[in-house]
């Protein structure tokens, strides 16, 4: 016989709703040829398992035939339609989103939001702008909020993505100017080091920045004929790359 191996409870699930899903698309195939005698509605479900827990996860071991001590736990289960689940349930993360998982914070903080039900920057800045909730006093200051402040502020970025719609080259009073017009260019006025710009790696300057509209000051020797690649940091949290071809 083979070693028992401990499982969790959230895989456990995931493949017995996967059987049971199979088993109604297996009927509703069948029910297109005859008529159906039967389907799966409820299922009840008694285990002998042992639990074990390692100070953050659970995980259980079915005891073997003869083996005594073991917790008795029954699940139900009992049948849902899909809209039940879309008023239970939030939606699922867009992939503009960053996932709590992808950030660099430490791996108790995540742990922490993940408990409170935030799963990506973007739960955490609705948690903490639109529903004012002070997530340092529900945690009991196991989040830090420096770490935080960052993440927020990148999920308020993404919510506003910077998107060039047009590039002109031009002379401007004996100068040569890069112009780029969109949305969402230049929206962190107040940090005097933003927005940075470089064409083929080699710096250029800044001459005016809004919301809809950056002008470059560009010298004639910074370009190549053919092709140029443009980068501009509009702020910490937005970079633009582009490559322009002449036309």
């Amino acid at each position: 016989m083979s070693g028992n191996v401990a499982w969790n409870l959230e895989s456990f699930l995931d493949s017995l709703i996967y059987e049971l899903d199979k088993a109604q698309d297996t009927l509703s195939v069948k029910g297109l040829n005859r008529k159906l005698t039967y389907t799966v509605k409820d299922l009840s479900l008694d285990l002998q398992i042992f639990p074990e827990f390692d100070g953050d996860t659970v995980r259980f071991t079915t005891a073997r035939p003869g083996e005594t001590g073991a917790s008795k736990v029954t699940f139900q289960l009992g049948s849902i339609l899909d809209n039940q689940i879309r008023e239970v349930t939030k939606r699922p993360p867009s992939k503009e989103e960053t996932s709590i998982d992808q950030t660099n914070l430490p791996e108790e903080q995540r742990r922490e939001l993940k408990k409170l039900g935030i799963r990506s920057a973007e739960d955490l800045r609705r948690t903490v702008e639109e529903k004012n909730v002070d997530l340092g006093k529900v945690t009991e200051d196991k989040v830090d909020y420096g770490n935080l402040a960052e993440l927020i502020n990148q999920s308020r970025r993404k919510q506003r993505a910077p998107r060039v719609s047009n590039v002109n080259l031009s002379k401007e009073q004996g100068k040569t100017v890069l112009t780029l017009k969109g949305e969402n260019l230049a929206i962190a006025a107040s940090l005097d080091d933003f927005p940075v710009a470089v064409i083929n790696d080699q710096n250029v300057e800044v001459m005016s920045a809004s919301e809809n509209e950056l002008k470059l000051q560009v010298n004639s020797d910074q370009l190549y004929a053919e092709s140029n690649q443009l980068k501009i940091a509009l702020d910490p949290y937005a970079i633009v790359t582009m490559n322009l071809k002449s036309s």
